[in-house]
């Protein structure tokens, strides 16, 4: 059963919240424009089945992510001139590691060069009239 003194404290909480909670936000100030692109990413010929991939704006202001599922991926991202970066791990065969004694959990590897990921070379501008994006890496 709730006292007096909840129940007097209650809306005296929700008061001194209020002004915070509708002032919280942009204050209406529009964000960039957003551009929705769609595309592939293979490996070796092969669509990359489970991977990742970052694009962030040169400007270093703006970065987006998306999961790559069996070679496709969408990807929300402001206009620009963007550095793509792609990552994808895989279990190494025969080895764990034991973090925890008795819990064997495989080890696994960045299997992508480094020219994808953390020294990207590649490159997608992304516009209004660009709607796909295709990436074939090679090892």
């Amino acid at each position: 059963m709730l006292g007096i003194r909840q129940i007097l404290i209650r809306p005296v909480l929700l008061a001194a919240c209020l002004p915070w909670i509708i002032g919280c936000g942009d204050g209406g100030k529009p964000g960039p424009q957003m551009y929705h692109i769609v595309g592939t990413v293979s490996y070796s010929g092969e669509p990359l089945k489970d991977a990742n991939l970052v694009a962030r704006s040169v400007d270093g202001k703006h970065a987006a992510g998306a999961t790559i599922s069996n070679g496709k991926f969408q990807l929300d991202a402001p206009a620009g001139m963007t550095i793509v970066e792609i990552t994808a791990s895989r279990e190494v065969p025969g080895e764990f590691r034991e973090d925890n004694p008795g819990e064997k959990v495989p080890v696994k590897e960045q299997f992508i060069p480094a020219k994808y990921n953390t020294e990207s070379t590649l490159k997608l501008d992304i516009k209004p009239d660009v709607k796909d994006a295709k990436f074939d890496l090679m090892p």
